[in-house]
């Protein structure tokens, strides 16, 4: 869940060669997404984009001039993960420069089952989410009022990479960078080190727990929450000089702050080892007994449909390890083993 807005900061020079451009994420609580971009011998590289937005497009074109050089310029975007605050504006880059854009291939499968989505029936991910949330046992009012936030939220076709990028070294001109997959948060997310930075988009955030949810499309083997406890302890044991995240302020202490985030997960997962000792609940129930960054009745009905993802990310792992089982009907039932 995020924290409340906060005011948006300028383009700055945050290490020898590599800008902080931030752009706007329109009426939305994470405020924007810092874009960097690396100077290097063959011209500037992005690294994800922001939201496809007019303004958030005028963003990223004045930083690009803040910064030195303008979009025609760009020679390729590295895409962190593929949700829209990130991967929304390549088309317009790629557009105007002709360069590569190139993301996990874990995640650009997820994006070509978005496309197919919206350029064909966009109803079918609407009816899905209902369903969903009636196994859930979310109410009646709930649901519409999710569903009414739903329609509100106007997303547009996104992108397609074309070219795949996993653990590897990138040399771009004079500059090396070194990408980590680090699934969790999306299943192809990915970090990248450079110059003693690490660059860790919404994988590890300085005082936001990182969304990590369950939707119900994945496969029953699939386990986001353990991916990213992995994930997370990948990045340990090789403190940078700085973080630099995707959203909000940049920090140091790497081991810090995993241990912190395991620290976090590890009590929500005991909230709910707790909520069902005295007997099944359904997954409706189970987020109202965890803790969010607010009372769960005064959440945004926009956000209702994330947390019980989280919730039930948090179940998946609890279900793996054999300490619950899921009878899934509607509602869906969650008991201790």
């Amino acid at each position: 869940m995020t924290l409340p807005l906060k005011t948006q900061p300028p383009v700055e020079l945050v290490a020898p060669g590599i800008w902080m451009v931030p752009t706007v994420v329109p009426d939305n609580p994470i405020g924007w997404t810092q874009t960097y971009l690396i100077e290097s011998s063959d011209g500037p590289y992005l690294v994800d984009t922001g939201w496809n937005h007019d303004l958030a497009w005028a963003d990223l074109m004045a930083g690009l001039v803040t910064c030195g050089t303008s979009v025609e310029e760009v020679r390729g975007v590295i895409v962190t993960h593929h949700h829209p605050d990130h991967l929304g504006l390549v088309g317009r880059v790629r557009e105007a420069s002709g360069c590569w854009v190139g993301m996990h291939d874990a995640d650009t499968s997820l994006v070509k089952q978005h496309r197919e989505i919206l350029l064909d029936d966009p109803s079918v991910l609407a009816a899905e989410t209902i369903t969903l949330l009636q196994e859930a046992d979310a109410g009646p009012c709930e649901i519409d009022e999710m569903m009414d936030a739903h329609q509100a939220f106007r997303m547009e076709v996104p992108e397609l990479p074309d070219r795949h990028l996993g653990t590897q070294t990138l040399q771009l001109g004079d500059r090396r960078v070194d990408l980590q997959h680090t699934p969790g948060h999306t299943p192809g997310h990915l970090c990248l080190r450079i110059d003693g930075r690490l660059l860790t988009g919404d994988h590890l955030l300085k005082t936001i727990s990182s969304h990590v949810g369950l939707y119900g499309f994945e496969a029953d083997d699939k386990d986001p929450l353990g991916d990213y406890f992995s994930s997370l302890r990948l990045l340990t044991g090789a403190e940078p000089v700085e973080v630099l995240p995707a959203h909000r302020g940049r920090f140091t202490g790497v081991d810090a702050r995993v241990a912190e985030l395991l620290e976090h997960h590890a009590d929500r997962l005991a909230e709910i080892r707790t909520a069902l000792a005295s007997g099944p609940l359904a997954p409706w129930a189970l987020c109202r007994a965890m803790t969010w960054n607010r009372p769960w009745d005064e959440l945004p009905r926009g956000m209702l449909r994330a947390a019980l993802a989280e919730a039930m990310a948090h179940v998946r792992l609890l279900e793996r390890s054999g300490d619950v089982v899921v009878v899934r009907g509607t509602p869906t039932q969650v008991r201790l083993t």
